[in-house]
């Protein structure tokens, strides 16, 4: 069912144009870019970039989990590596990381060990970030942020 609006007041009825729709970040964990094939620390896989879901930014260590599903297949924790501002982290080292931030308009990247990357072509990308927000107060609580998107790795890469 479609809706058309005309302005009746503002900015858009003196100009005499439709209302523009409001401009707005994706605040999703998973990017739309970045996602390719890649070397790191001498090892082959692909790199797939995220972002915090959280409205404040979060000490590493308020990460509890990050999951992921390449075309639904699980991926092992221990073949992910977090790199944020230059720097690797193994996930089961993020607990201990309380004084490293990730602030809410940076990207960080999850590295994907996997012999040979993955084919060129479309794939189906599927995470979870679990922090725990420290600024609630009420108690502690687990947070799941889920994203599922296609994405597409180019032959190049």
């Amino acid at each position: 069912m479609s809706q058309e609006r005309t302005p009746t007041s503002g900015a858009a009825a003196h100009m005499g144009g439709a209302t523009p729709a409001p401009r707005s970040k994706d605040r999703s964990f998973i990017s739309n870019a970045g996602f390719r094939n890649a070397i790191h620390g001498g090892r082959q896989g692909f790199i797939l970039k995220v972002r915090l879901t959280s409205y404040r930014a979060l000490p590493l260590s308020c990460i509890e989990g990050i999951e992921l599903k390449i075309d639904d297949q699980p991926i092992a924790p221990g073949d992910i590596t977090f790199i944020l501002g230059g720097y690797s982290h193994r996930l089961d080292e993020l607990p201990q990381l309380n004084t490293v931030w990730w602030f809410i308009l940076d990207y960080a990247e999850l590295f994907v060990a996997r012999e040979g990357g993955l084919p060129a072509g479309a794939h189906v990308v599927e995470g979870t970030l679990i922090t725990v927000e420290p600024y609630i107060t009420a108690g502690r609580f687990s947070f799941f942020n889920s994203a599922k998107k296609q994405l597409v790795v180019d032959s190049d890469s």
